[in-house]
């Protein structure tokens, strides 16, 4: 199974997010032999102001702390983040950063800020599914096969219970030359969502998040300073 790359339109992005769960369910669920890790589940997605040259971004500023974010939706089924990888995470981003040409700064001044600022948040939730039993007609008797399969009809599950931890780390870009001071707001215009099931190894972690991260760059060609 390839792992999923997207890079929607704006409008779009808050859509595929919601999907990403789902697909990952729907691989641990109806594939038991298949993916053979938890890798081949990880999901990568990103999305940006078109409006915006990148290309004139000069510095950036970045936290040296990956935060943690309890979605409200999220909060009975939330799990404590592992930060035992930020440091991989981070170094991830400045390095790729740098190497799009743009220059950090750790030590910002009023008079000259950055151009944009580049915040980490992680996100762990643990996902139940239950699969009992639900009507084969009211969703798939519109199909010509099989037949014979008529109201009333349904399928059914020997009783399972699947459990599932997802973790998600977001990348946003503040553009802080475009800060609304009349509504406090700053403006986002690049987001990556890398999102994975949290199974397998510490041994591969850092495999993991490397790759998530060049993916999430390579499908983002309109970043580096020009």
């Amino acid at each position: 199974m390839t792992p999923v790359s997207a890079s929607p339109s704006r409008s779009q992005f808050v859509v595929l997010l919601l999907g990403l769960v789902a697909s990952a369910a729907l691989g641990t669920a109806c594939y038991p032999d298949e993916p053979t890790s938890a890798a081949e589940l990880d999901v990568v997605a990103t999305t940006h102001d078109d409006t915006v040259n990148f290309g004139t971004i000069r510095t950036f500023l970045m936290p040296d702390s990956v935060v943690e974010i309890v979605p409200p939706e999220s909060i009975l089924t939330a799990l404590p983040f592992n930060h035992a990888y930020d440091h991989i995470i981070l170094n991830g981003m400045a390095e790729h950063m740098a190497a799009l040409g743009y220059t950090r700064i750790t030590t910002p001044s009023v008079g000259s800020p950055p151009d944009v600022a580049v915040t980490v948040r992680g996100i762990a939730v643990r996902n139940t599914d239950v699969y009992v039993s639900y009507p084969w007609w009211g969703y798939w008797g519109w199909y010509a096969w099989p037949c014979c399969y008529g109201p009333g009809w349904g399928v059914s599950y020997p009783t399972t219970v699947v459990q599932y931890d997802v973790g998600t780390i977001v990348v946003d870009m503040w553009d802080l030359r475009r800060a609304d001071p009349t509504a406090k707001q700053l403006p986002g215009i690049w987001v990556a969502a890398l999102r994975g099931l949290l199974e397998g190894s510490s041994a591969d972690a850092q495999f993991r998040i490397d790759r998530a991260i060049d993916r999430a760059f390579s499908q983002s060609p309109y970043l580096g300073a020009k």
